[in-house]
């Protein structure tokens, strides 16, 4: 699903990735640990294709991204990739549903179609009784339950989070973490989670440790 070979990245002089190899098989867990600072974001911005690598080679469903063009990426992170950031990032004029259906919208998908799936994912995160109400009048462990749902409106193939329960209670963010662990299994999805949640790592069927810019 997922080959990283030697990649490295840098922020003007500052080394962030110095050579790191992965190798993840489609429907495997994987949590990246490390200390801040370690590279754990740069890779998975650029798994994502949000970041251009420098240098290396990386394989999405056997497609290479460092020779895809712009529209090419976008089209990958839209319809094979969904993305989990710690801070939800809802916007705040959209109800929960139409917050869910947006990335659905930019793929083209009718707005029938999209919200009888996002109201399909609202039920199956126990949101459907909120899909009317704003950001702002959901508790944080809904707001991210919703971010959830956005993140899984167009069928992608690999969910990537970063941090995802970084911002929530210890109740909240264990609920979250069997809500992947459940979503793992029970769709086959390949997930790669960034985490200092030592619990969230150990649900995970392989960890990758980062540090100084290499997994250990």
């Amino acid at each position: 699903m997922i080959r990283a070979k030697n990649i490295h990245f840098s922020y003007d002089k500052l080394n962030v990735l110095n050579g790191v190899n992965l190798d993840i098989k489609k429907g495997e867990f994987v949590s990246i640990v490390g200390a801040s600072g370690a590279g754990k974001s740069t890779l998975l911005n650029l798994i994502g294709t949000l970041e251009r690598m420098q240098l290396g080679s990386l394989t999405i469903n056997n497609k290479d991204i460092i020779n895809l063009n712009e529209i090419e990426l976008a089209k990958i992170r839209n319809k094979e990739i969904g993305f989990i950031f710690q801070f939800h990032n809802l916007l705040n004029e959209f109800t929960a549903l139409e917050n869910i259906c947006l990335p659905a919208f930019l793929n083209g998908t009718t707005k029938e179609t999209a919200e009888k799936k996002g109201m399909e994912l609202l039920g199956m995160l126990n949101l459907h009784h909120k899909s009317e109400n704003k950001p702002d009048e959901l508790s944080g462990g809904e707001q991210q339950r919703v971010a959830v749902a956005r993140s899984l409106i167009n069928s992608p193939s690999i969910l990537l989070a970063d941090e995802p329960s970084g911002n929530l209670d210890s109740r909240n963010a264990s609920e979250l973490h069997e809500l992947l662990l459940k979503l793992n299994k029970e769709t086959s999805q390949t997930i790669i989670v960034i985490t200092h949640s030592k619990e969230l790592a150990k649900l995970a069927d392989k960890t990758y440790e980062i540090k100084d810019g290499k997994i250990i």
